[in-house]
């Protein structure tokens, strides 16, 4: 179940419970393993690096149906196992005025059997941009209940 609360016009805010483990479902969002099963915009896995500690970096390269790619990369800012991971979040854009880094932030509840998850991106340049994130992570998030089974 997804709930999608907008507190700002530059804030996206998605809420779900997940029918997994916290320790499982935290550890989605940091092994590249799992990330390039779920962090896709088609059928084709992503590929992922991750150095993930503080201070420590990640990119993601996501493939489009039409051959395209998406590179988002960011830095880790804060990993507190298995409740909250904070990082940047950024496009590489072929206009470079485009360019913006947002923050997002994962916190990581357990709910029994279950984990809610709260998912933060804030600093978006406009509400357009919020929106298109808003498709995209709940893309995500429907990948990563088929990943966690």
């Amino acid at each position: 179940m997804s709930d999608t609360t907008t507190t700002l016009p530059t804030t996206l805010v998605l809420k779900h419970v997940f029918k997994a483990p916290i320790e499982r479902v935290y550890d989605a969002w940091v092994k590249p393993e799992i990330m390039c099963e779920f962090m896709r915009s088609a059928d084709i896995p992503s590929n992922v690096e991750a150095e993930v500690r503080v201070g420590g970096g990640y990119r993601i390269v996501m493939h489009k149906a039409d051959g395209d790619l998406l590179v988002a990369y960011g830095t880790y800012r804060e990993l507190t196992r298995p409740t909250r991971i904070v990082c940047t979040w950024q496009w590489e854009e072929d206009e470079p005025a485009l360019a913006k880094e947002t923050l997002l932030t994962l916190d990581f509840v357990s709910r029994g059997a279950d984990t809610e998850l709260t998912l933060t991106h804030e600093d978006f340049r406009d509400e357009a941009q919020r929106d298109n994130h808003a498709a995209g992570w709940g893309r995500c998030f429907a990948n990563l209940e088929l990943v966690l089974g």
